[in-house]
């Protein structure tokens, strides 16, 4: 994964809570892909195509969306970005921790869990991406990243097949790791892999295995690459073509198509910089590049995953990049077609290479029109693209911004995001037909079948090693009984001193960073803030904020219910920030703070918000909206009055 990349996930994860086996026998050929029923989800993006669109004949449409009501929810061990996979009344999904689980569609209820092999080296969780499920020579198999490994599982029991790993050498300098969403097709699982801008030369790029043995049938490596182009071959450099997001497959024309990360270096740009390409099904052989930028290093990543598409009798891929535009190409040769403007990217820090905005999260397609969100950058977040036009059919500015997949049933889609909230929309007009408040920001895509939507919610900022106690998957259906979300207690902890490490902003004053979010038009806000622990002090100070409702979107409601002050609160977690007040600012935008919002607590973050209401939290929702800026503690902070 690419500095940009790593960024933009962190980001994915923070902004919701800114509120408050060897020795098998020899490969041979197995099945060519899923042998599952149209209202199965067999893998991420619904088939090789990667449309994110089901054919199910779904009784979820426009009219009836509204109807959707919880029916249950699974409280997973960890964070869940991977969008479950559904076969025959089993869904597939793992989280951060490594767990992977096989839940029944019906009520919720784990069959079997598999626990991967933890890795030291990963940037966010064990497993991020989602599993595939295929008949492979009449044995049904789930296979599912975790680390630098993918994994087959026998579907009925979670046995282990086999295990494929990446990398070598000492695991906990190993930055190899496979956070591509595996695609099964012509007997083989094809995925990416990234290095995390690896500085060591270590290689990244595009892998077949056998879907029946786990041995390599091919691969192609991206990253650092030998420029055939140059007139003197030369290696690119480090993090110039990592291959983080996933695979589309155009079985008929032997076809595997993909993206690739930014460059580090604009020096070491090279044939796989910021590009879609395309390699034979068969032996991964290189059939075409497309790159529209020249030479850079502003992080302009093709993440997400290719959507196939025939429109008008030409066969089309289709990506969204980080520079906030949709891309078209002629997939049979990778020649241009389009490019649609839906917003600018997130590029906070010019020439920093830390981007985090424009499409990330993979867009679908459905009747003529994509649907796709984008991340954290200048709004509106959700767009609509008319194909045939290579237009906009509609935005809609009420969106906070999403990392998540857009999912497609007939005329409703349905995304999630980092303002806590699922939502489904027409697919023609953008039209808000529902929505849902989640236990955390929205990061996996929705999986619509017969009568149902499946989706995750999960967040803990990458780096801190507190899991997640809220996250899930949640069943969402026109018809059974309602449920409640029982969210598991917390283990006890002790609160006793512990040794204390050196940490920014406590014990000396820090400088707060205005990067996360752009601060309003004309404005240069400067902040500083120190905590002391025992007794508990919080001071903070700023220049420049400006008023208050200044920081709220146009269009959203935050910005309707507006904003008269700045206040201070502590957060107990991210993945459920309950907290409280610590201060509110005064004219001087200072303010300082000696109450403990509950005594025996521990606070991983505190935040700097605008708000109407100085007495309570901000709902998850509009949190973002009213983000002014953040920080973040671990191991948490553990105030005393004394």
């Amino acid at each position: 994964m690419t500095g940009g990349a790593r960024g933009a996930l962190a980001v994915a994860l923070l902004v919701g809570v800114l509120t408050a086996g060897a020795g098998m026998a020899s490969a041979g050929p197995a099945a060519s892909g899923p042998r599952t029923a149209a209202c199965d989800w067999p893998m991420w993006g619904y088939a090789p195509a990667r449309t994110f669109a089901t054919t199910c004949p779904s009784a979820v449409t426009a009219s009836t969306a509204s109807k959707l009501r919880l029916r249950w929810f699974f409280n997973t061990r960890d964070v869940v970005t991977a969008t479950p996979a559904l076969v025959d009344g089993t869904l597939y999904v793992g989280d951060w921790s490594g767990r992977v689980y096989a839940l029944r569609a019906a009520d919720g209820t784990p069959r079997w869990t598999f626990d991967a092999e933890p890795q030291p080296l990963v940037y966010s969780g064990q497993v991020v991406a989602s599993a595939a499920v295929a008949d492979v020579r009449g044995d049904r198999t789930v296979f599912v990243p975790s680390g630098k490994a993918m994994y087959a599982l026998r579907a009925s029991d979670g046995h282990l097949l086999w295990k494929h790993t990446l990398g070598h050498g000492d695991p906990a300098r190993d930055p190899t790791e496979i956070e591509s969403s595996p695609v099964v097709a012509d007997g083989k699982v094809i995925f990416g892999w990234d290095v995390h801008n690896s500085e060591k030369g270590s290689p990244a790029g595009l892998m077949a295995l056998d879907a029946r043995t786990g041995r390599e049938r091919w691969k192609l490596v991206t990253a650092p690459d030998a420029d055939a182009r140059a007139s003197t071959p030369r290696p690119t450099g480090p993090g110039c073509g990592d291959v983080w997001g996933s695979p589309a497959v155009d079985v008929a024309r032997k076809l595997v198509i993909a993206g690739t990360g930014n460059c580090t270096q604009a020096a070491s740009w090279g044939r796989f910089s910021d590009a879609m390409f395309a390699v034979d099904l068969e032996t991964g052989a290189l059939r075409w590049t497309y790159q529209p930028h020249p030479s850079n290093r502003d992080d302009l990543d093709f993440a997400g995953a290719p959507n196939l598409i025939d429109e008008g009798g030409r066969p089309l891929a289709g990506l969204g990049n980080k520079d906030g535009k949709y891309y078209l190409v002629d997939r049979t040769n990778g020649a241009p077609v389009a490019a649609v403007t839906a917003t600018q990217p997130g590029l906070n820090r010019p020439g920093g290479n830390y981007s985090t905005g424009g499409f990330i999260g993979p867009a679908a397609y459905g009747n003529g029109i994509v649907v796709g969100g984008t991340a954290v950058g200048p709004a509106p977040y959700l767009h609509g693209i008319d194909i045939a036009r290579a237009t906009l059919a509609w935005q809609d500015p009420a969106p906070s911004a999403t990392y998540a997949a857009t999912g497609i049933a007939g005329d409703v889609a349905f995304v999630g995001g980092t303002d806590f909230t699922l939502r489904a929309v027409a697919v023609d007009t953008g039209r808000q037909l529902w929505s849902h408040a989640m236990k955390g920001a929205v990061s996996g895509g929705a999986v619509i079948s017969r009568q149902d939507v499946f989706a995750v919610a999960g967040i803990r900022e990458p780096g801190l090693q507190k899991r997640s106690r809220s996250s899930g998957v949640y069943r969402f259906s026109l018809h059974g009984p309602p449920a409640k979300i029982h969210i598991r207690p917390p283990t006890p902890s002790s609160t006793a001193a512990r040794p204390s490490a050196p940490q920014e902003c406590v014990g000396a004053p820090c400088a707060m960073a205005f990067d996360l979010k752009k601060p309003p038009a004309g404005l240069t806000p400067t902040a500083t803030l120190e905590i002391r622990e025992r007794p508990f002090r919080l001071h903070f100070a700023a220049t420049g904020l400006g008023p208050a409702s200044g920081w709220m979107r146009p269009g959203t409601p935050a910005a309707t219910a507006g904003a008269t002050a700045y206040a201070v609160f502590l957060s107990e977690s991210d993945d459920d920030p309950t907290g409280g007040l610590v201060c509110v600012l005064d004219a001087d935008l200072a303010c300082t703070g000696t109450r403990v919002p509950r005594r025996g607590a521990t606070y991983n973050r505190a935040t700097i918000v605008a708000v109407k209401d100085t007495k309570t939290l901000p709902t998850l929702a509009d949190g973002f909206e009213r983000l002014v800026t953040t920080v973040s503690f671990d191991p948490p902070l553990q105030p005393s009055p004394r």
